[in-house]
């Protein structure tokens, strides 16, 4: 039997934390080291947010680069970690009664590979990704996530990617480290 895994949310800031080493891509790269190793992750990032719920079913998804404006060198990252087909329909089979569409479009956004490239930066343990569905309330999404725990059990590492908003307009861009905004 797998080791009960954690739960870990992660505010994934900006895409270029994808190439840098700092105080959080450090910290993420720790948390790789510290907690057992996953049979595979479940992402949900807060770019995949859609009027359902989908989870990613391909068994090679491909990397998002859902951004722009940045450096060229970031456009170049990839991260091609195998996706988990059986995984995703355990998901839809926890998930019953609610309707969840078996997605092989989307992919992993940066809020999924910019963190998981320094977790387990060689890719090598399999990623699918749920959508948030942007028409239910949190109280649905408490509900959704109180069936998926069992997976923590199997040896699925839950991962939550970003933050409850992303406030551009907010953030201090003369800044090299803004501080919080609060």
């Amino acid at each position: 039997m797998a080791k009960r895994m954690p739960v870990i949310f992660l505010g994934h800031g900006n895409p270029m934390n994808a190439l840098q080493i700092n105080d959080f891509t450090k910290a993420w790269a720790y948390i790789g080291t510290k907690i057992p190793w996953p049979k595979a992750v479940l992402s949900i990032s807060a770019h995949w947010y859609i009027p359902q719920i989908a989870v990613t079913t391909m068994t090679a998804p491909r990397t998002i680069h859902d951004f722009d404006g940045f450096p060229q060198n970031l456009y170049q990252v990839t991260y091609p970690a195998p996706g988990d087909p059986v995984l995703a329909n355990r998901i839809r089979d926890l998930l019953s009664p609610h309707s969840i569409d078996l997605d092989d479009q989307w992919g992993l956004d940066h809020g999924t590979w910019s963190v998981l490239c320094h977790i387990y930066p060689k890719a090598n343990i399999p990623v699918v990704q749920l959508s948030i569905d942007r028409t239910k309330s949190a109280a649905f999404h408490y509900e959704i996530g109180k069936k998926l725990v069992t997976l923590r059990k199997e040896g699925v590492l839950v991962i939550g990617s970003g933050n409850l908003v992303h406030n551009l307009s907010a953030y201090d861009w003369s800044r090299h480290l803004a501080e919080p905004f609060g």
